[in-house]
């Protein structure tokens, strides 16, 4: 911990070294908490500020950006409240504690005390605090020796209960042992295992579930979380899958949610697309890699998004040349078109686009050679 005291007193012109200034000379009681002591502590560098005040979070943090003259985003039903500074970002809670009416499901909240403030957290490496105020400046509040835990690399829950009240938990669990290489206490594995034989996951709303599937997919080590969620959890993904994530850029979330059970998740339309394309990917592949035909080409790739048709020289390298023909043959201009085809008195319907189609198939496959040609057969079978 003399890590942390050390960097507040080096940051003298920082966003922290303001904000403790102002606690500092406030009447708030407020405290570093959570992420921030952990971090500082294992001597990484913090992501974002956490603090927790008793009293009123909302108000502290109004007179805050008065000083900060920051962007301060307000939640009154949740007694939260985050400035953004810059690249910094302080979050502000209203010390309270929680009462779950039953499992997996969002708690009621209620003011208390810092002390019972951490007996509610998740890990007893993210239940430590630090006073910024100015009658205990410094001291530390450590009830379930976090600090310990962190010297020993060592993820534990506090409380027996703790994975059945809020199983977005059992994620947490696995992103904190992969980013920081820690292994899970042998009494919170079990109680871990426990929830999921309960199937505690599958309690949690669609939306919380994608929201930590989210988080995973922004660490480092995102391909280790997802072999252990695979390995311990219904959200499983074959081994030749899991191996495909590292090559699949900025799209491996939507891979990886076409190989589990992702119906239930509340997301985007667009995103949902990314999904069923990603689903189909085998079948478009094998369908790709026997396509002959530039026709057979452009009908198989056109209906797919962009950053489907990305990937695939990637996944199947002898499948470039055909990625590459397919982009070309879009740039190409048509030798008729819909506005051809009502000039010449037809209308639209199901044989309008089939002729459509088969007039583009046939100049992508050569089979007609120029305008007059195609539009003199139009005319012949018109009549």
């Amino acid at each position: 911990m003399a890590k942390l005291k050390s960097l507040v007193n080096q940051q003298k012109k920082s966003v922290l070294s303001k904000t403790i200034d102002f606690f500092v000379k406030s009447k708030h009681h407020a405290y570093l908490v959570g992420g921030y002591v952990r971090d500082t502590t294992l001597g990484i560098e913090p992501r974002d500020i956490d603090l927790v005040v008793e009293g009123d979070a909302i108000k502290a943090a109004e007179q805050l950006n008065a000083k900060l003259k920051g962007s301060l985003d307000i939640h009154k039903e949740f007694g939260t409240a985050s400035i953004t500074k810059g690249q910094t970002r302080i979050d502000l809670a209203s010390a309270r504690f929680e009462k779950y009416a039953s499992p997996a499901k969002l708690p009621h909240v209620y003011p208390s005390t810092v002390n019972e403030d951490l007996n509610r957290r998740d890990f007893s490496i993210n239940a430590i605090a630090m006073s910024i105020s100015n009658e205990n400046f410094g001291e530390i509040f450590d009830p379930f020796n976090g600090l310990d835990d962190i010297k020993k690399g060592v993820i534990r829950v506090l409380h027996k209960e703790s994975f059945n009240d809020d199983p977005t938990r059992i994620f947490r669990a696995l992103r904190y042992k992969n980013r920081f290489r820690f292994k899970i206490g042998k009494r919170t594995k079990s109680l871990m295992t426990e929830a999921i034989n309960k199937r505690m996951i599958q309690c949690l709303s669609g939306q919380r579930i994608i929201n930590e599937i989210r988080l995973i997919f922004k660490e480092k080590n995102y391909v280790d979380i997802i072999k252990d969620l695979s390995n311990m959890t219904s959200l499983k993904i074959r081994k030749k899958d899991l191996e495909l994530l590292p090559v699949l850029g900025q799209n491996r979330m939507y891979f990886y949610l076409s190989r589990v059970k992702s119906a239930r998740f509340p997301i985007t339309k667009t995103e949902k697309l990314l999904v069923k394309d990603f689903h189909n990917f085998g079948k478009t592949i094998a369908r790709l890699d026997k396509a002959t035909k530039h026709s057979t080409i452009f009908a198989i790739l056109s209906p797919i998004s962009t950053e489907a048709i990305d990937i695939i020289p990637v996944v199947l390298p002898r499948l470039k040349q055909k990625v590459w023909t397919f982009r070309q043959l879009k740039k190409r201009k048509l030798l008729v078109t819909g506005s051809d085809l009502k000039r010449l008195g037809y209308k639209p319907g199901r044989r309008f686009k089939t002729l459509l189609n088969r007039m583009r198939d046939w100049q992508f496959d050569k089979k007609i050679k120029n305008r007059k040609e195609v539009l003199e057969y139009l005319r012949n079978i018109k009549h």
